[in-house]
């Protein structure tokens, strides 16, 4: 189950907050002191929420808590989940949660198209991505971002962030499939694939195993 929530200016997130976090997240929420920030904890778990809420059939927003393991990953805690984790990912206008089951790893990034961050992926690439890159010259910007957030989203599943040597995340191929979607293998995670996306302002990366079947509904298409 995979959610997809916008900030909405006119929103006053803090409101929210009473019917949204439980005890453990409220308490962290009062230690964030930038408005910036408060609002994407809140969208992000919004998001998160709202799809385990289906999956685990707990109407109770505030039954679902969501602590931070010791490498910032998402850890449910809800009386009802028979095994069930969340994947996170948000921008300042954007997040997505994509709730799975445990035994069935998956991980998804979302990266806001910015030209200032162009420099900082470039040095992260290796040679073979910079020659698919140097290939999509009159969308360099959205390409470079969809390489990335392929990298981010496999370093979901691995539960590392990408604090190992970026080297590990390099893709072995990346292919259109489809008009704005791509499809990326890695060369040292074998088992897995991804799935990009790229909007007019977004891109978003799903990484699952490579043999399974990813299905996504329609209004998915539409809303990206």
């Amino acid at each position: 189950m995979m959610v997809i929530a916008f900030n909405d200016p006119s929103n006053t997130w803090m409101d929210a907050v009473t019917e949204l976090l439980g005890e453990n997240e409220a308490a962290y929420f009062s230690t964030l002191r930038f408005a910036r920030r408060q609002e994407s904890y809140l969208l992000g778990r919004y998001a998160a929420k709202t799809a385990l809420s289906s999956v685990l059939s707990e109407p109770d927003l505030r039954a679902i808590e969501i602590e931070r393991g010791v490498f910032e990953q998402p850890i449910v805690r809800c009386g009802r989940n028979g095994g069930w984790e969340v994947t996170i990912s948000h921008t300042k206008d954007l997040a997505v949660a994509l709730a799975y089951p445990a035994g069935h790893p998956m991980g998804v990034d979302l990266e806001q198209i910015d030209p200032g961050q162009h420099a900082t992926i470039l040095s992260q690439l290796s040679e073979r991505e910079f020659g698919w890159l140097n290939l999509r010259s009159a969308e360099r910007f959205q390409f470079a971002s969809a390489l990335w957030a392929a990298k981010e989203s496999l370093s979901k599943v691995l539960r590392t962030g990408l604090m190992a040597n970026i080297r590990v995340y390099d893709l072995a191929e990346f292919n259109l499939i489809d008009s704005k979607e791509w499809e990326g293998l890695f060369e040292n995670f074998a088992q897995y694939r991804a799935r990009v996306w790229i909007g007019s302002n977004h891109v978003l990366s799903i990484a699952f195993p490579k043999r399974s079947t990813l299905v996504l509904e329609e209004q998915f298409y539409n809303s990206f």
